[in-house]
């Protein structure tokens, strides 16, 4: 069975300066009509442009955040907390696309993590062993 990837969605916990450049990241692939056809944002056709627009917002008071205005600041760790909300719903718009175009994923900017088994195999030897030893407590116990 193939395991795929899946939207790492750390941007929730990054501080401002990294979340900046995540988010210009992102933005800047999705905002590429190329790389992602239209038809995907059909489900919700205005949460693109919203989510530029407010991208574009958060760029102009992150720089002037860095000048120490405490209203700057606000406002950018405001439009911080609406970015995360559009980030979420396009993370999970993007991982159901990706079911019948996987590249779209890596196109879109976000930070990607593989799938991995929910329970890892024992080793052979190892299960051998742990088999046997059960065996052994089994029969001495009975007696």
């Amino acid at each position: 069975m193939s395991y795929g990837q899946r939207v790492l969605r750390n941007y929730r916990i990054m501080a401002p300066s990294n979340f900046h450049r995540s988010n210009q990241r992102i933005a800047a692939n999705l905002g590429d009509k190329s790389k992602i056809a239209e038809r995907v944002w059909a489900s919700n056709p205005g949460l693109i442009t919203n989510y530029l627009a407010t991208s574009a917002r958060h760029d102009t008071f992150y720089h002037q955040a860095q000048l120490g205005s405490k209203v700057d600041i606000a406002q950018r760790d405001a439009l911080q907390a609406q970015l995360v909300i559009f980030l979420d719903e396009i993370a999970a718009i993007l991982e159901l696309a990706a079911v019948y175009d996987p590249n779209i994923l890596i196109v879109s900017g976000f930070d990607l993590a593989k799938e991995r088994r929910g329970h890892p195999r024992i080793k052979s030897a190892a299960a051998a062993a742990h088999a046997a030893h059960a065996a052994d407590g089994e029969g001495q116990s009975g007696s």
